[in-house]
């Protein structure tokens, strides 16, 4: 069933009816850094995918904006991850927003597309694909599992460090319009990240993430973690 969720755009109050939602894997834009990353992978019984970047269908029950969410294991971490929301089935047209692809890392080492079915939080704050296209490798992403401020990212790189929107939905092909005449309009898709700063995960019970473009605009989101005991 679709979802509608209330977003502020430009100040502006805007909605968005989300049918669909979908988290991107293995992006980074460097292909042989990936292909390492995957054998690192398999080495740690991580099973590779059968091809990259790869697609994960999320179920949509799982999209939130809250500022709480609940995991359904101990062992779930976060990810920064810039968001792209299509109103229509054209990238121009997009909304971006930030937010985490969290998973479940003992579950991973099993069945990633099962790992991925925890909460899917994003930000209510979105910009205009359109207007950040031109900037978009520059543009920060960065997390952080401490609320204090001054406390070492997390994560912190740039989006240039991934596949560029364009790119990813042309290499993702059928993988993304499979079964939907090739429609877009009301899909949420979660582009990737980059990698954690000290290459261990957290199970905070706190997680943060932005995105902040040349100019010190941000969109940021953050979230109590409620892990089970």
């Amino acid at each position: 069933m679709p979802i509608e969720i209330n977003l502020m755009l430009a100040g502006e109050r805007t909605s968005f009816l989300a049918r669909r939602l979908v988290a991107a894997g293995y992006t980074g834009r460097n292909q042989d850094h990936v292909r390492a990353h995957i054998e690192e992978l398999e080495r740690q019984g991580i099973p590779a995918p059968e091809s990259f970047p790869t697609l994960y269908e999320i179920d949509l029950s799982l999209l939130t904006t809250k500022n709480e969410i609940t995991p359904s294991s101990a062992t779930v971490s976060g990810e920064a991850e810039a968001v792209l929301l299509f109103i229509t089935d054209h990238l121009e047209d997009a909304l971006v927003s930030v937010g985490s692809d969290f998973t479940d890392r003992v579950e991973e080492r099993r069945s990633i597309p099962q790992s991925k079915q925890q909460p899917k939080p994003i930000n209510t704050e979105v910009w205009r694909y359109r207007d950040v296209a031109a900037m978009w490798d520059d543009i920060a992403v960065r997390s952080w599992v401490e609320p204090e401020a001054g406390k070492p990212f997390y994560q912190s790189g740039k989006l240039s460090q991934l596949l560029a929107p364009p790119v990813l939905l042309e290499q993702l092909g059928s993988k993304l319009t499979s079964g939907r005449a090739g429609e877009l309009a009301g899909t949420i898709m979660l582009m990737g990240t980059v990698p954690l700063c000290d290459g261990e995960f957290r199970y905070a019970p706190y997680f943060g993430c932005e995105l902040e473009t040349p100019a010190g605009l941000k969109l940021a989101y953050s979230c109590a973690v409620k892990h089970p005991r």
